[in-house]
């Protein structure tokens, strides 16, 4: 699907993001504080003591049971702590969350992790008010909530992992960092995981039940972070869509790419994301048109979402369309160009000058011709290749350079530093498609660490992501177009009262008309008349198209 980039109109009456820089204690804290840290190894309090090891800031525990934990002090109360702390993790049953919560905002904490759940994830009112009376307390004060019902947050850069859950850490060797962002936490903390195999990721952000803090504001957090270089984000839905289209227009004018993956797609999800988070999951197809419009991109299958994010992260600005196809396999340069045909990718022919270096290089059994196929004399020649990719890379009908990987093998595996190592040079892209199955093969992680080279695990989402950067800097060389609103903002209550007074099901073809009239879309008129010279007089005051009934009076 393909839409223009435009700015959305926003409503008045939409709750505004919260201010990047009223967020930076919270997702960047110097001190944390955990609120039911304990002794049982098992509990949540004493999980997130423990993930807390790498820290560099300061670490309160908070239980009055306890004078210590391990070797640090145990404070009986948020009020005795020695200063107000940045973050505070509530590890609580939700029974005493509101007095703590309290106890916060009278220390000046930065913000407040809350794990607790039974709130509006039950359905039940009076649990449903009382997240909204937590919600009312906390804005009131000034003081972000996460939460409640979330497993937490982590902070990679600072190696704070404010979470009771396992932390993925991994090692990663480049900047090109991703912010995660999920109202899940299980899901938002297995996509970092992707740090076990040398994805950078930057931040891992969850939202739960989004009673005060949502992924809106997460993503607007990250669009304004500099160490962040992309953001991928899975969410369910969110009572205030407008939101999230706000936060993904802040996004576009930090020039940060975000990748979203919307769940909760049918009937089934829908009434599984209420269950969940208390989200509500509205019309698929609508967020779909809204976040493209908005600048994001926008994937169907959560296996993209990291992939996609990691080439947008490392990527340039496309110096060309065309990508250029490397191989030691013909089979796999014919999946090459099925692939690029099924997106629009073209794979054009190499200049004169760069076909004669290839040729002089290449069996004739093999193919100068793009997709090239140096064939398996590179085990003969290794110099070879370098060869073939310095002169395709500088042909400036190319902007990527993508190599299918047929077997994780060692003796591949220079091949990947050399490629990153030139298309740096010629500041363009190279792309690694794993074809082999075995996944985390020799030059995987490799192909991770590269900081001008992405891994993708398919040709499809390969492709996939390169027409998406090209239709991406596309939008952004055309500049921005101004939407005019050709509806009322009140045009969606005249709706609710139209179809709620219909008579039957399906609306008649003059209510039908109504509706789509009320927000913008050019019908052809109707007038009802009894003789023509009324329908003269019709025609003229509404101008043409206009349908004419005539109708006798009865007898």
């Amino acid at each position: 699907m393909r839409y223009p980039r435009c700015i959305l109109p926003i409503p008045s009456t939409m709750r505004p993001l919260r201010d990047p820089a009223s967020l930076r204690r919270l997702f960047h804290p110097r001190s944390i504080a955990i609120v039911g840290a304990s002794a049982n190894t098992a509990s949540f309090g004493a999980r997130t003591l423990a993930n807390l090891g790498r820290f560099g800031g300061n670490v309160w525990p908070v239980n009055a049971r306890y004078p210590t934990l391990g070797e640090r002090t145990c404070y009986p109360d948020v009020a005795a702590l020695p200063d107000a702390p940045d973050c505070v993790v509530i590890a609580t049953p939700r029974e005493a969350v509101l007095p703590i919560v309290r106890a916060c905002i009278e220390r000046g904490a930065g913000g407040i992790v809350l794990y607790a759940s039974g709130y509006a994830e039950t359905a039940r009112p009076d649990r449903v008010a009382e997240q909204a009376s937590l919600a009312a307390l906390v804005r009131e004060a000034g003081i972000p909530l996460v939460g409640p019902n979330t497993i937490g947050i982590a902070n990679y850069l600072i190696d704070a992992a404010i979470t009771f859950s396992a932390v993925p850490w991994g090692d990663v060797t480049h900047d090109a960092r991703i912010g995660v962002v999920s109202q899940s936490g299980a899901l938002g903390f297995a996509l970092a995981q992707a740090r076990e195999r040398g994805v950078a990721v930057s931040h891992a952000l969850t939202a739960g039940n989004s009673a005060d803090l949502d992924v809106a504001d997460e993503v607007a957090y990250l669009a304004a972070d500099p160490d962040c270089k992309a953001i991928a984000c899975i969410f369910e839905g969110m009572a205030d869509p407008a939101r999230f289209i706000a936060a993904a227009e802040l996004a576009w004018r930090h020039d940060k790419p975000l990748v979203v993956h919307k769940i909760a797609a049918g009937a089934s999800g829908a009434q599984a994301a209420m269950s969940h988070t208390g989200s509500l999951a509205g019309s698929h197809a609508a967020y779909v048109a809204a976040l493209t419009r908005a600048g994001a991109i926008v994937v169907d299958d959560v296996t993209a979402l990291m992939e996609t994010a990691a080439f947008l992260a490392k990527a340039p600005a496309p110096s060309a369309r065309g990508v250029a196809v490397v191989a030691t396999s013909g089979g796999a340069c014919i999946m090459a160009a099925d692939s690029a045909e099924h997106h629009d990718v073209p794979l054009p022919q190499p200049a004169d000058a760069v076909h004669a270096t290839l040729a002089s290089i290449i069996p004739e059994f093999g193919s100068a011709r793009n997709p090239c196929d140096v064939t398996a004399q590179v085990l003969a020649d290794p110099a070879s290749l370098a060869t073939c990719a310095e002169a395709l890379l500088s042909d400036p009908a190319f902007g990527v350079l993508l190599m299918p990987q047929v077997y994780a093998y060692d003796v591949a595996t220079p091949r990947i530093h050399l490629l990153s190592e030139l298309a740096g040079k010629h500041d363009k892209m190279a792309c690694n498609v794993w074809v082999t199955q075995w996944l985390e093969g020799p030059g995987a992680r490799e192909t991770e660490a590269a900081p001008h080279m992405a891994l993708f695990r398919s040709m499809d989402r390969c492709f996939a992501t390169i027409a998406a950067w090209h239709r991406r800097d596309a939008l952004r060389r055309a500049g921005p177009r101004e939407v005019v609103r050709r509806a009322p903002i009140e045009a969606a209550n005249e709706v609710a009262r139209v179809l709620s007074s219909a008579q039957q099901d399906t609306l008649t073809e003059r209510e039908a008309k109504a509706l789509l009239a009320t927000y913008g879309v050019p019908v052809v008129r109707e007038a009802l008349t009894t003789d023509a010279e009324a329908a003269v007089a019709a025609a003229e005051a509404f101008g043409y198209p206009v349908a004419l009934k005539v109708e006798s009076p009865a007898l």
